[in-house]
């Protein structure tokens, strides 16, 4: 009987939350009886092992690669990433001469198109994940993005599925690019393990060790960037002291480090807010879980229309209720189930609001967790998202 097998293609460090997804989607497949072969630029053996790391974490020694990048000028630097295509196009097409694979499974980057060629001339199926796409707003300023979106769409158009984690997304290829099939696109947000559920954990210990046992505790858990980026902690971090400066029971629980922290411990200290702030500092990822379980209420800053919060979905299999902005891809998930605790994106008069109601409704956070958590279990795993993109990839009309 033929072993199955995928080669996973990625161009990214594999750390921080990308890592998490990335993990999450090769163990779904290899639950799924498949062995997977990476192509990956920053060396051989498999990325997932750096799922979650800090890339703040300075003490961490970094490749040549990751040392060298931050210093190169933007255009450059795309340009390079659309000259990768010439190295890629070259391993790919090796490694399917070499081994036979049931498909080819793409996390997207920018000015990506080599695999879509292999695939093309090949026949192997080739399955893109997007979690952005060019010209969209991304820490990372964008340059060269005609070039850019000539490459989207030609990798898309040679893509036998291309999942998308939000509909925003989706919504975005079907008009950037309409010659691209709609039909090959499929929505599968992003999720957790199912190895998350059952086990112990110590979020009990860590309230006496924090000394907030008596405390209601928002929390949150990531890397602290500064407000021009994906988290808008500053300014999240001042609306939230405003809203909760009358009720002394409610604190923040930051889980994380990253370069914006100072400036977080400043707005604390000159709010007079640094005894009800807590920040943890850089935690291994495989003790997070501990440090959600000791949370009451799950925070997500500030998202936008077009990704899918991995936090949402890790607070959620906590059973934490989540306090979050009420972009397309949160309603769509948390919006008949608590759309009472979403706030309007840095709208501070929003988020007060939906902080009253939050701590108004303290008795109902056990069923809304349960709730949560059972939801989350039976439709968001990567499990889950594996079968789903597989089944899609086995229908007829894929391959006619």
């Amino acid at each position: 009987m033929k072993n199955k097998r995928i080669l996973y293609h990625l161009r990214t460090q594999g750390t921080g939350s990308e890592g998490v997804h990335i993990r999450g989607m090769v163990s779904a497949f290899r639950n799924a009886g498949f062995e997977v072969d990476f192509i990956w630029l920053l060396g051989e053996g498999d990325p997932t092992n750096r799922a979650g790391d800090n890339p703040y974490d300075r003490q961490k020694r970094k490749s040549l690669v990751e040392l060298i990048v931050p210093l190169i000028p933007g255009p450059v630097f795309s340009f390079m990433e659309f000259s990768y295509n010439i190295w890629a196009l070259r391993r790919i097409k090796g490694a399917a001469e070499r081994q036979s694979y049931d498909f080819i499974y793409e996390r997207h980057f920018f000015f990506s198109y080599a695999s879509g060629i292999v695939a093309r001339k090949t026949g192997i199926p080739l399955i893109v994940e997007v979690n952005e796409l060019a010209g969209i707003e991304r820490v990372r300023r964008n340059h060269l993005t005609g070039l850019a979106r000539r490459c989207e769409r030609s990798l898309f158009r040679n893509a036998t599925v291309v999942s998308v984690v939000s509909t925003f997304l989706k919504d975005t290829i079907m008009k950037n690019y309409p010659d691209v099939d709609p039909a090959k696109i499929i929505v599968v947000p992003n999720g957790v393990t199912a190895d998350i559920f059952g086990r112990e954990y110590k979020g009990r210990s860590l309230r006496k060790k924090y000394r907030i046992e008596d405390k209601v505790v928002f929390g949150f858990a990531g890397f602290f960037l500064h407000v021009s980026s994906w988290h808008a902690l500053e300014w999240f971090l001042s609306a939230f002291i405003d809203a909760v400066r009358e009720r002394p029971e409610a604190v923040l629980f930051l889980v994380g480090d990253g370069p914006g922290r100072g400036t977080l411990e400043e707005i604390a200290r000159r709010a007079g807010f640094s005894d009800r702030l807590v920040i943890t500092g850089i935690i291994p990822n495989r003790e997070i879980g501990d440090y959600i379980d000791a949370m009451d209420i799950g925070t997500i800053p500030h998202t936008n229309e077009y990704r899918s919060p991995i936090k949402l979905f890790e607070y959620m299999g906590f059973g934490k209720p989540v306090l979050a902005p009420a972009q397309e891809p949160v309603v769509s998930v948390l919006g008949e189930v608590q759309g009472d605790y979403l706030f309007d994106a840095k709208s501070p008069e929003s988020l007060k609001a939906a902080v009253e109601r939050i701590l108004e409704s303290r008795n109902s956070w056990p069923e809304r967790g349960k709730l949560l958590k059972d939801i989350c279990r039976s439709r968001y795993t990567y499990e889950r998202h594996g079968e789903t993109i597989l089944h899609f990839l086995e229908q007829p009309e894929r391959h006619g």
